[in-house]
């Protein structure tokens, strides 16, 4: 089964129905210090008082779904693919042994499932989540599109994200602290200057002004309300733009929206139908607006 299909039903989806006992795959009890957290998890930011908690859980009901891993080839070792608050809570809890499933992977595809099952239980803040794409980007030649295939997400999302990493040091920590929202870091990377974006960040996080005022003053500091050119949209930006657009109005008519360009801002919008009734219905809604 491959981790696209797995997607969507959780890490249960993963557990094969034969359910063998050998230590190389299937679904097994492993001591504690058998088991090593991967260097490739994407989340790295644990609620301590959550921990406990579910540290409190586990003693109580045991560890009700079982770590993924996978044989450490370099050691007796097994390294952690998901599972890794489960484990940290279940050592708390001072459990020796924890269900495991062991499953046949390289160091790619744990990743890319380790990723899956984060997303799915949207266990990573908005950073971790880019740091994560970046490096399978980089890691493993994906390109933004394959990207999107394995993890369902859209591929306007996929660079979303990865555009928050053009953010300075202090502005990353204010998203991963959620004193900044990812619409208004998008703001925020609009600007062309240090200076400006400083301006802009200190106004969200000290005034609280929300995601529209922060579009507004970012225009402003830019100096498009005193008749200057914003910067350009680079092609993948503009793309990535053009598909948000398509996938906020393809929700208003509920049918496939996609913009076609014909030249510099300059193109059509084409509203796919089924059948009669279907244009029938968006034509009524368009007459409302």
């Amino acid at each position: 089964m491959t981790a696209r299909k797995a997607l969507g039903r959780g890490l249960d989806a993963l557990i094969p129905s034969g359910g063998g006992k050998a230590p190389e795959a299937g679904l097994v009890y492993l001591s504690v210090d058998q088991i090593k957290a991967s260097p490739s998890q994407p989340r790295k930011n644990f609620n301590d008082q959550a921990l406990m908690e579910l540290a409190e859980s586990i003693k109580a009901q045991g560890v009700l779904q079982p770590l993924l891993v996978r044989k450490d080839d370099s050691s007796d070792s097994f390294l952690l693919i998901a599972g890794e608050r489960r484990f940290r809570a279940a050592r708390l809890a001072g459990l020796a042994q924890v269900p495991v499933l062991v499953r046949k992977a390289d160091e790619r595809e744990s990743v890319i499932l380790s990723l899956i099952e984060n997303i799915q239980r949207q266990d990573l803040n908005p950073m971790e989540e880019a740091r994560a794409f970046q490096g399978m980007v980089s890691k493993f030649k994906l390109s933004q599109e394959e990207l999107a295939q394995k993890t369902g997400k859209d591929r306007a999302t996929i660079a979303n994200s990865l555009r928050l990493l053009k953010l300075p040091p202090e502005m990353q920590a204010g998203v991963e602290k959620g004193n900044l929202t990812p619409g208004h870091a998008r703001a925020i990377l609009s600007l062309d200057s240090p200076a400006k974006m400083r301006i802009l960040f200190r106004k969200v996080v000290q005034q609280g002004i929300n995601v529209r005022q922060a579009e507004a003053l970012a225009k402003k500091l830019a100096g498009v309300d005193e008749r200057k050119s914003p910067r350009p949209r680079t092609a993948s930006e503009s793309r990535a733009y053009l598909e948000e657009l398509e996938k906020k109005l393809g929700k208003v008519f509920s049918a496939r929206v996609k913009f076609v360009e014909s030249g510099r801002n300059k193109g059509r919008i084409e509203i796919y139908y089924q059948n009669l009734e279907e244009l029938e219905r968006i034509i009524g809604l368009v007459g409302k607006k």
